[in-house]
């Protein structure tokens, strides 16, 4: 129906089959770039989150058109089709930059796609300035294979993994970028971008019997309180463990970290002595400020003498409405180290219990799952847009789709890997819950109470 650059408006349209061309495996794609609004037809697959906000802003334009065809008909057909295409584009244009911006303030920012490394690092010297270049890259892709293994899986896991050949990894890179390049006749320096393909990452882990995560959680806010030589600080200056948070580890793998800002909010929030008493009002206030829904607690202590420090660290997760954990991380200066390197090596060490601990809770199992038919209350075409999206891009959904819909529910189908309780913590990572009366299933916004309101099938 829809072929290239739109340049006109179709003479009528019947409300129904605009739909139905949408939702018909989505054959009709709307890729929105700066030049315009441009249609392509034949199946295409979007990445995470593009299609529920295209489809809705798609689905806004027609209603838009809809509306007002009837009554501009013969204005169009006296002014010609195309000049009130682009005038329509335009408006279109601001409308689906608004919407973007709406969904970016409400949806969860998750720190980076966890199938990207950067920052890789390659420094090789060969007999020619090509053959250095072709050795990095390949070590490069390498290194960032075992890295996003390692923020997949577990240490103990690992083992079985073996090492891939380089057609094998060349097999699962998708794409990979440079930056920094330094080139001399023998030697090349550079740091690379890699991007792996999802499904033959997959399928990799997958042949080979290693159990993974894939799920990314909500970010965690580290409250970082330092200890050196009777002296204790939070947002006083120097901390250089606040430092290294804020500079190190502000992103990254399956658990987001942010560092506090320090600035006078988070000042009046808490204080050194509150966050290490478990002043857990305080401590979740922190955490709601920066989209956070854990606060840990890490209490870094410094002891002995100059270039042979011991740092001791005890972090105590506050979870909403869990009960803390605690676990603890020492790390010693080497030889030819700095307490600054040390430090790092510490807030590693946190960063890793983590992740691993996330891990644990949400590795997928393959072979298990089900299918569950879902109802979900909305307030209208853009609210069941947003939830959709965030739906649709969690790893444990395996497929879905819309069974019935009216102006107040939904009713979706979905078969899901794994367990309820995956697929309920899932959800919860998108502020989004799940709950169960009788025999029937609902998804909602997280805090709200739709279903007082939801009438199934009405």
């Amino acid at each position: 129906m829809f072929r290239g650059r739109m340049n006109q408006i179709p003479g009528k349209y019947r409300h129904s089959d605009a739909f139905n061309q949408i939702d018909n495996h989505r054959k009709s794609v709307i890729l929105i770039k700066n030049a315009g609004l441009i249609i392509s037809a034949g199946p295409k697959i979007l990445k995470r989150g593009q299609y529920a906000m295209l489809r809705c802003a798609w689905e806004s334009f027609l209603s838009r058109m809809l509306h007002s065809c009837h009554k501009e008909h013969q204005t169009i057909e006296k002014m010609g089709k195309e000049a009130n295409v682009l005038t329509r584009l335009k408006k279109f244009r601001l409308l689906a930059g608004i919407a973007g911006l709406s969904a970016s303030l409400s949806f969860p920012v998750f720190a980076q796609d966890i199938f990207s490394v950067s920052g890789v690092h390659v420094d090789e010297s060969a007999e020619t300035a090509a053959a250095a270049r072709d050795q990095a890259l390949a070590i490069g892709q390498r290194k960032a294979f075992e890295e996003v293994v390692a923020r997949l899986t577990l240490p103990e896991d690992r083992a079985g993994i073996g090492s891939p050949s380089q057609a094998d990894i060349n097999n699962m890179v998708r794409d990979f970028g440079v930056s920094n390049e330094k080139t001399s006749s023998v030697r090349y320096i550079a740091d690379m971008t890699v991007r792996f393909k999802e499904t033959e990452l997959r399928n990799y882990l997958r042949f080979r019997d290693i159990p993974f995560a894939e799920l990314q959680s909500k970010p965690v806010i580290v409250v970082p309180v330092y200890h050196s030589g009777g002296y204790t600080s939070l947002w006083d200056d120097p901390n250089p463990w606040r430092d290294i948070w804020s500079r190190n580890f502000a992103s990254g793998g399956l658990v987001p970290v942010k560092a506090p800002i320090g600035d006078l909010q988070d000042i009046g929030t808490v204080s050194a002595e509150q966050a290490e008493n478990g002043a857990v009002e305080r401590l979740n206030e922190l955490a709601r400020r920066y989209g956070a829904n854990v606060a840990v607690v890490a209490s870094a202590s410094v002891s002995g003498e100059t270039g042979s420090e011991t740092v001791d660290v005890t972090a105590t997760r506050y979870d909403t409405g869990g009960a803390p954990q605690v676990f603890g991380v020492t790390e010693t200066t080497q030889s030819g180290e700095s307490l600054n390197d040390t430090l790092i090596r510490a807030a590693k060490g946190v960063q890793d219990q983590l992740s691993a601990g996330w891990k644990r809770a949400n590795l997928i199992n393959y072979g298990t799952g089900g299918q569950l038919m879902v109802f979900i209350p909305i307030t209208g075409l853009d609210d069941w847009a947003r939830i959709e999206d965030r739906i649709v891009g969690l790893p444990v959904v395996r497929a879905s789709r819309v069974v019935a819909m009216s102006r107040r529910e939904v009713q979706i189908s979905m078969d899901y890997v794994g367990s309820i309780d995956q697929f309920r913590t899932a959800l919860a990572q998108q502020n989004l819950s799940l709950s169960q009366m009788g025999e029937l299933w609902f998804i909602q916004p997280a805090g709200s109470d739709r279903l007082q309101s939801l009438s199934i099938g009405g």
